[in-house]
């Protein structure tokens, strides 16, 4: 198979681009290995929750759960509302007008009216109707909020007001009850003070410099923040000066993650100060109330809180995720878990797993969670890798449409000036990179699987493969399979240079068009089958594409080549329906368990559709095509193939997911495939040889 005299420039200019790719994909990878030490957080609230259960003392629990695992205690900033939960405050309240009235102890009235007074902003009147009862004056603006000022609970859940009846003064951040911390710092316990912040309310510095203070009085050992709200300390008008006591204080911001896993809660203003803070951030995950129904699973080994830590292993290892927001265990719609053997041991199997194939472990009472160093790839080093795409573009163009080197010439050239114009004048970069990423990930899955289509082609007009061992062409199969596969990976050099930044590795921006890069090179590829292989029985070279086009049209259609299509289109539709976090198709409890039993064997979860679709396709073609069987069934195995090429480019999008556990994920595919597709082979042929028999006995 000789290579035209422009697919030496194609292949130079690759090799080219590919250097300064693998250097980046270097730079990351020594980023990403520094990321090693988690913290689990506990609320103080679900503590008290268990002691109450139990009769107990609450600081007793709290020294259990921080003895089997639990780094630190986070303390929710007091608020009118969350103070009607305290037994010891008597809190409640109704509305005369707009002013909001409270009654309570006398105690509880007096730390309201402090909180308040300490940073609100507006010079409001707050005095006693008399010793039992606190008046708040009340302003119209306060009921006035829309959906975007909806408060979140605890775990980062959106919680509505209901019917507008209350006002925001009963959730504006009051501060914290100092002689509650100091009985925690009296006790050796890791403290971390979650801020609450209403910027209707509050005063923007005076609400910062308060903050600061408790954590420099009651936790100067404290390195993250994780805000309440919807909005940061201070609001998005303030982060100058907020990062500014934020450095002072040796803190840094927490993103939270979506509910979805996709991103993180968009508060208003962490985007600027991380920004400001040089991304020394990290992101955590919250037990929200579908993590806590994992108790019992309802499958075998998953009855005692064993899927809620699979949650947490998948969020720390896969999604850079390194604060877990850790909840009580409990079953589902019942009574808290409360024996503390089943939480140590859930615990120690999740450090071991996280340690034994990652190195990742837990912070120490004298450690801080580390933050990744700032990861910014370079504009020459994208322009670069916008250059390879282009030329893997024109690849698949060359194969499809023939003799059209000078358009392709043209092409290339005005492809590299423009993109270079755009580079040069930061002509909305962030746009282009995503549409050249998103490209990227569609032409390298196509152009690997051009690559098969040409092998298939050389396998097919092979004569002297037709009597070759079965088990040599699984071989033959097999290393085809891995050179595809490094077609796909130099792709992912590619993407991966496009999305350097570490804006995308803590998932403030994500990669967009997961369905969009499964789907065209499905699209795609059986126009390139038509141009190189055909539809006649072997290929005829001087049939062009729309000849064969106009055939596949006409072509009389056999009835099991319609249930073949049809249960093509069948597994097509699932797994776009399954792609993505807002899949409303649920796994079946036997693949969950084998989902998990992946996991506990292997450094990275391999994904269905590589091992029992895609990469067993690619190899079952290659072995059809060398003994010249059912031809009219390559496009169909083609197209499987397909999937499993994408499905690689897809993973390495991604780009939360560490560089090495997604080419671990790769390589764990290949072996697994490897040992289901040997399997298969071994199967036919043993039916082969029955079939045989048969036919020699009754000769």
């Amino acid at each position: 198979m000789r290579l035209k005299k422009i697919y030496f420039a194609y292949l130079f200019l690759m090799f080219i681009c590919l250097l300064g790719s693998l250097k980046v994909v270097y730079e990351r990878i020594n980023v990403e290995s520094n990321y090693k030490t988690y913290e689990t957080v506990m609320e103080l609230r679900d503590i008290k929750s268990i002691a109450s259960v139990e009769n107990r003392d609450y600081l007793d629990v709290a020294r259990e759960f921080t003895d089997i695992g639990v780094n630190s205690i986070c303390v929710f900033e007091d608020t009118i509302d969350s103070l009607k939960l305290n037994e010891n405050f008597k809190i409640s309240t109704r509305y005369d007008g707009l002013d909001l009235e409270i009654n309570g102890t006398k105690y509880g009235l007096e730390y309201i009216k402090k909180g308040l007074e300490e940073t609100v902003k507006d010079g409001r009147k707050i005095y006693y109707k008399d010793e039992d009862t606190l008046i708040i004056e009340g302003r119209l603006s306060d009921f006035a909020y829309n959906s975007s000022q909806i408060m979140r609970d605890f775990t980062g859940k959106r919680v509505a007001i209901e019917n507008n009846k209350q006002s925001l003064i009963e959730y504006t951040g009051l501060g914290f009850v100092d002689s509650e911390l100091q009985e925690l710092k009296d006790n050796k316990f890791s403290i971390n003070l979650r801020p609450v912040y209403i910027g209707a309310i509050q005063d923007e510095k005076k609400s910062i410099d308060r903050y600061i203070n408790f954590v420099k009085k009651y936790s100067p050992n404290q390195r993250i923040v994780i805000f309440g709200g919807e909005e940061i300390l201070g609001g998005e008008e303030n982060t100058d000066y907020l990062a500014e006591k934020m450095k002072e204080a040796s803190l840094i911001p927490v993103a939270i993650e979506t509910s979805e896993q996709d991103g993180n809660i968009d508060l208003k203003g962490l985007r600027a100060l991380t920004q400001k803070m040089d991304y020394q951030t990290t992101r955590l995950f919250s037990t929200l109330t579908y993590i806590q129904d994992r108790y019992d699973y309802g499958i075998a080994g998953h009855n005692q809180g064993q899927e809620i830590m699979n949650s947490y292993y998948r969020a720390i290892s896969e999604r850079n995720i390194r604060v877990i927001y850790f909840r009580a265990f409990h079953y589902k719609g019942g009574p808290l878990i409360t024996d503390m053997s089943i939480y140590k041991q859930r615990f120690e199997e999740l450090n071991s797993r996280l340690d034994k194939f990652y190195g990742i472990t837990p912070i120490t009472s004298d450690s801080y969670v580390k933050t990744m160093d700032r990861f910014l790839t370079s504009k020459y080093m994208k322009l670069l890798a916008t250059v390879a795409i282009m030329v893997s573009a024109l690849i698949i163009f060359d194969n499809i449409f023939k003799n059209t080197q000078n358009i392709q010439l043209v092409l290339l050239v005005l492809g590299v000036i423009g993109s270079a114009g755009i580079y040069k004048f930061n002509i909305k970069l962030a746009t282009f990179n995503t549409f050249m990423a998103l490209f990227g990930t569609i032409s390298f899955a196509t152009l690997s699987i051009v690559y098969l289509l040409r092998a298939t082609k050389k396998f097919e007009e092979n004569k002297s493969l037709e009597n070759t061992n079965i088990y040599k062409l699984f071989l033959f199969g097999t290393v085809e399979l891995l050179k595809c596969i490094m077609i796909s990976l130099i792709g992912v050099t590619f993407i991966v240079t496009l999305y350097g930044d570490s804006v995308y590795m803590l998932e403030f921006s994500k990669f967009s068009g997961v369905k969009i890069s499964q789907m065209l090179p499905l699209l795609i590829v059986p126009f390139a089958y038509l141009s190189i292989i055909g539809l006649g029985k072997y290929f005829d070279k001087n049939r062009s594409l729309k000849e064969q086009v106009v055939e596949t049209l006409q072509k009389n259609v056999k009835v099991w080549q319609v249930v073949l299509l049809f249960a093509m289109l069948g597994v097509l539709g699932l797994m776009l329906l399954r792609s993505g976090h807002t899949s409303n198709v649920d796994p079946s409890s036997s693949e969950i368990l084998m989902r998990n039993i992946f996991e506990y064997i292997f450094p990275a979860r391999p994904r269905n559709k590589a091992i029992f679709l895609g990469y067993p396709s690619l190899i079952l073609l290659i072995m059809l095509a060398s003994k010249k069987k059912f031809r009219d069934t390559y496009i169909l195995f083609a197209l499987a193939a397909t999937i499993g090429q994408a499905d690689i480019l897809n993973t390495f999008s991604h780009i939360r997911t560490p560089f090495l556990v997604s080419l671990s994920r790769v390589g764990v595919e290949y072996a697994v495939s490897f040992v289901i597709t040997f399997v298969i082979v071994v199967l036919i042929d043993i039916i082969c040889k029955i079939i045989q028999r048969g036919k020699r006995a009754n000769a």
